[in-house]
């Protein structure tokens, strides 16, 4: 990548540091026709304004090349596999693994449907020396009205993600009532069900669940079914069979993937997964540990030590905004002083920075850090072609289970150059990835 003098860059949108690029007439076309589509669509992120783009519209899609694709779908099928082996486990009442997967979860809410296995599932990836690191497994994701609003955006085929969801028969999406701002993002999946297959999709909150005999998609981790009182519990378990994903409570928490490197796991989940499977994970996730509810002093002062190498995540808080999205994870490379104080704040049992968020878990995990992109975006204002350089990555692929192994069904990148933290918003270009099986 070219480096560009302080005098090239320009910084007059909030967040972000660009250059001009050179205005190739057929990709400032195409950003500017994406840009059309998703406006026309609606597109939104959180609160933002349906009549503009919620992000940076990029020129193009992002290409993933073989090897990153070989590697997502290994890594597709390894975490089904890690899925399945933790709710076994569970199930044959493993402490270790029941230790993790219960914190913060309410008795009710422990170990069901424990006979059905998760369906879909989207992974949380950095790209570090070519390879994919896995940061978090999202059961309920909301990508996949996005991917519908790329597909006319860009003219890549989002037909596999929505037969996958046509094939399970789900003619519903039951959301978390605390999430009010992903509706449009379901909305625009269920417009796509509708105009794909002729099958009316409805979008409704949990608090208004009533089993009518129809299949519905699970957009609320089953911890968070405790907002709802005891009556409409009973009535939401009563229908677990119609729901998807399966009401075990493991999916939806961060520790899930710490098993992968807990020492008295690790002969028995790597005796049930195999040699193969065991090192697609031990390659693809970070290592990583739950933070002691009350963790030894000894074991605090090592981890100070080593901040720069080490990220923090919120597992589960009395403060639940913090179990969502970025707004829990904190970084150990910003200062020494910074990380000290998070780590003190975690080991004391709140979220740093907010003392009154009590009842706080954490897990811990080496930090990964992205490889750096150049990228082409759209300006919103002066409608000119710009470069975003030395952009950090993340990619969100979306898996169905198929037979014994998994089904890559797209995805998007974010791109971000003046934040660790990569998220959605108007500071990030977002595109979709293609991959080598496909063409743009």
């Amino acid at each position: 990548m070219k480096a560009f003098a302080r005098e090239e860059q320009r910084r007059d949108l909030a967040g972000v540091v660009y250059v001009p690029a050179a205005q190739d007439p057929d990709r400032r076309g195409a950003a500017l026709r994406a840009e059309k589509a998703l406006v026309a669509l609606k597109v939104r992120y959180g609160g933002s304004d349906p009549e503009r783009a919620p992000w940076l519209v990029a020129a193009r899609p992002f290409p993933l090349g073989p090897d990153l694709t070989r590697q997502l779908e290994q890594l597709g099928t390894a975490v089904f596999a890690l899925c399945d082996t933790a709710q076994d486990l569970y199930a044959e009442g493993e402490p270790h693994v029941r230790a993790a997967l219960d914190i913060g979860v309410p008795e009710d809410l422990r170990g069901r449907d424990l006979g059905r296995r998760i369906e879909l599932f989207r992974l949380d990836v950095v790209v570090s020396q070519g390879m994919p690191r896995v940061t978090e497994i999202e059961e309920a994701f909301g990508n996949v009205g996005k991917m519908h609003a790329f597909e006319r955006a860009y003219d890549v085929g989002a037909g596999d993600l929505f037969r996958a969801f046509h094939r399970r028969g789900i003619e519903r999406i039951w959301m978390d009532d605390q999430y009010p701002t992903y509706r449009p993002e379901n909305e625009l999946a269920a417009r796509r069900m509708r105009e794909q297959f002729g099958r009316p999709v409805d979008v409704e909150f949990f608090s208004c669940f009533r089993d009518d005999g129809r299949r519905g998609w699970r957009f609320c981790y089953v911890k968070e079914l405790r907002q709802y009182e005891e009556r409409l519990r009973r009535e939401i378990f009563a229908a677990a069979e119609r729901l998807i994903n399966p009401l075990f409570h493991g999916y939806g928490t961060k520790a899930l993937l710490s098993l992968v490197w807990d020492p008295v796991l690790e002969s028995r989940i790597a005796g049930r997964l195999g040699a193969r499977t065991m090192t697609v994970l031990r390659r693809g996730v970070p290592r990583s540990q739950v933070l002691p509810a009350r963790p030894d002093p000894a074991l605090v002062e090592q981890l100070r030590a080593c901040g720069r190498e080490k990220v923090l995540k919120v597992i589960d808080s009395d403060t639940s905004e913090f179990t969502w999205g970025s707004r829990g994870v904190f970084f150990g490379d910003h200062s020494a002083s910074s990380w000290r104080r998070a780590l003190d704040a975690a080991a004391a049992g709140h979220v740093p920075g907010r003392p009154e968020a009590t009842g706080s878990r954490f897990v811990i995990s080496d930090l990964v850090d992205s490889d750096r992109f150049d990228v082409e975006f759209l300006h919103p204002q002066s409608r000119q072609l710009c470069l975003l350089p030395r952009a950090r990555i993340r990619l969100t692929p979306i898996y169905a289970r198929e037979g014994p192994g998994s089904e890559l069904l797209g995805g998007h990148a974010t791109f971000v150059n003046t934040s660790r933290k990569v998220h959605l918003g108007h500071h990030a270009v977002c595109t979709p990835f293609v991959p080598s099986f496909t063409q743009a």
